[in-house]
C-alpha cells in the first residue's frame, strides 16, 4: 500500500469532526485537527480510496487544549478531547443547527447545550486480540481494523473500567495466540452484565468455563454469558440484571439498547414529562425500547408502546406486569408498517424515539394526524432535521429544541425536538 506524507491547512469541520483542506487539488479530511492549523499527515491507499491519516500539529489553532487520554489520535473511541471547552459547545450545537438550517429550519430554537458528566458510560463494547501471549484489548484505531490496547478511558464508568484489567489476566489463559474476542458490557442497577464472544469457537472447555466464572465471581458482575451465534451459555449468574424507569425494574442485557448514561435517561425523560399535556387521556410511544419513556408517561394516562425488538418488548411487558402500570405494547415494524392516520386517532401525544435512520415513513402519517403533542427523540440531528421539516410542512409548529451532549467527546448528539399541532 503506497504511503505519502503531506500538510494542509485546515479551513473547516465536518460533522464528523475530521479538518477539512486541500492538498494537490482535492479536498481532504484529517481527523484530530482543528480550523486553522498546519497538519502533516499520511496519505494510505490508491488516489480512489485515499485515507489521511494525522501525524503531528505543525500550527496550532488557540482553540487546542492538551487532551486529557494517552491514546487520543490513536483510539479512534474519542475524536473532540482537542477542542477548548467553547469551540467543543460550538461544535456541538452545529451538529443540529446546520442540518436545521439545510432543511429551512430555524437554528434558534437551539437551546444552549445540556453536556453530561463524563466518564460516566455505563455501555461498551470492545474488541480483543492475544498475540504472542500479550492481550490487546479496547477500542479500533480511526478507522481502522487494528485495536488499540486501553491503558486508560476517561469516557467508560468506574465499575466497567475496573473489570478491564483482570479480565486480560483471564483472557490470557483463556485465548490462544492470534484468536480475536469480543465483550459486550452493561452496567445496571444490580451490577455489570458481561457477554463474552471468541471468533469461531461455538463452546468453552470446563477449563475455561471455570476461569471465566472465577473472573465473574471475584469482580462481583450481576452476570456472565458466552455467546456463540444466537445461543447463550450462561457461565455465571447472581441476579438478574435491571435497569429502573420511573420506579419499574426493567430486565436488560448486554446488548440493550440503553441511553449512554443514567444521567442521559433521567434528563431526556424530563424533557419529555415537561410536555405532557395536562388533559392526557391516552399517549403512543413509538419505538418504545424496553419503556424509558412509557412507563413514566403512564403514571398520568394509558400508553400504547410499539417496537419491533421482541427481547425489548418481553422485558417490558413484564415489568408491566410487576408493576401493574397501564402500558399496552405492540411488536411492530415501524419502518414497513407505519402507524395509519387513522390508528393514531385517539393519542393527544405521541412519543418517538428511532433508531438513527429516523422515521420519515411514520413522520409522513403524522404530519397529516390530530396528535396535538409530538415529542422526537433522535440520536442523529441529520435525520431529525428531515423528519422536523416533514412535520412542519405538515403544519405543526415546531415549538422547542434541545440538544443533549451524552457521548462525551465523540461527533454525537442527542435531541428533543417538541412539536405542536
Amino acid at each position: 500500500m503506497e504511503e505519502i506524507f503531506g500538510t494542509s491547512t485546515i479551513y473547516s469541520l465536518s460533522h464528523e469532526a475530521e479538518g477539512i483542506g486541500e492538498f494537490e487539488g482535492h479536498t481532504i479530511r484529517i481527523p484530530f485537527s482543528l480550523p486553522g492549523e498546519q497538519i502533516a499527515f499520511k496519505q494510505i491507499g490508491s488516489k480512489k480510496r485515499r485515507k489521511f491519516v494525522f501525524q503531528a500539529v505543525e500550527s496550532a489553532s488557540d482553540a487546542r487544549v492538551t487532551p486529557v487520554c494517552r491514546h487520543f489520535t490513536q483510539c479512534g473511541g474519542c475524536t473532540l478531547q482537542h477542542m477548548s471547552a467553547d469551540l467543543y459547545k460550538e461544535f456541538k450545537k452545529s451538529l443540529i443547527t446546520i442540518p436545521l438550517q439545510e432543511h429551512g429550519l430555524d437554528p434558534f430554537l437551539v437551546d444552549d447545550i445540556i453536556i453530561l458528566p463524563f466518564g460516566k458510560r455505563r455501555r461498551a463494547n470492545l474488541d480483543i486480540i492475544k498475540k504472542n501471549d500479550v492481550v490487546y484489548l479496547g477500542f479500533h484505531r480511526w478507522k481502522s481494523h487494528q485495536i488499540i490496547d486501553l491503558k486508560e478511558c476517561h469516557t467508560l464508568s468506574p465499575a466497567l473500567k475496573s473489570l478491564l484489567d483482570p479480565f486480560k489476566i483471564a483472557l490470557n489463559i483463556v485465548l490462544d495466540n492470534f484468536q480475536k474476542a469480543k465483550i459486550f458490557l452493561t452496567e445496571t442497577k444490580s451490577g455489570v452484565d458481561f457477554s463474552f464472544e471468541v471468533q469461531g469457537v461455538l463452546e468453552l472447555t470446563e477449563s475455561q468455563r471455570e476461569i471465566l466464572k472465577s473472573f465473574a465471581l471475584e469482580n462481583k458482575l450481576a452476570r456472565f454469558v458466552f455467546k456463540h451465534g444466537k445461543k447463550i451459555d450462561c457461565i455465571y449468574k447472581i441476579t438478574d440484571p435491571v435497569v429502573t424507569f420511573d420506579g419499574a425494574d426493567v430486565a436488560v442485557d448486554a446488548y440493550s439498547f440503553l441511553q449512554a448514561t443514567e444521567e442521559a435517561d433521567e434528563i431526556l425523560t424530563s424533557l419529555v414529562m415537561k410536555h405532557v399535556p395536562s388533559t392526557l387521556r391516552k399517549a403512543a410511544d413509538l419505538f418504545c425500547g424496553r419503556g424509558t419513556f412509557s412507563f413514566p408517561i403512564s403514571r398520568f394516562a394509558p400508553v400504547d408502546s410499539f417496537e419491533l425488538d421482541k427481547s425489548a418488548l418481553n422485558a417490558l411487558e413484564d415489568a408491566v406486569l410487576k408493576s401493574q402500570r397501564n402500558i399496552t405494547s405492540y411488536q411492530r415494524n415501524l419502518f414497513d408498517e407505519p402507524l395509519s392516520i387513522s390508528e393514531l386517532k385517539g393519542y393527544e401525544m405521541v412519543v418517538i424515539d428511532p433508531p438513527r435512520a429516523g422515521a420519515l415513513e411514520q413522520v409522513k402519517t403524522l404530519k397529516d394526524s390530530k396528535v396535538q403533542t409530538i415529542v422526537y427523540v433522535s440520536c442523529n440531528p441529520q435525520t431529525f432535521a428531515r423528519d422536523a421539516k416533514e412535520l412542519v410542512d405538515g403544519g405543526y409548529i415546531l415549538k422547542e429544541i434541545t440538544a443533549v451532549d451524552q457521548f462525551a467527546w465523540s461527533a454525537h448528539l442527542e435531541v428533543v425536538g417538541v412539536f405542536a399541532k
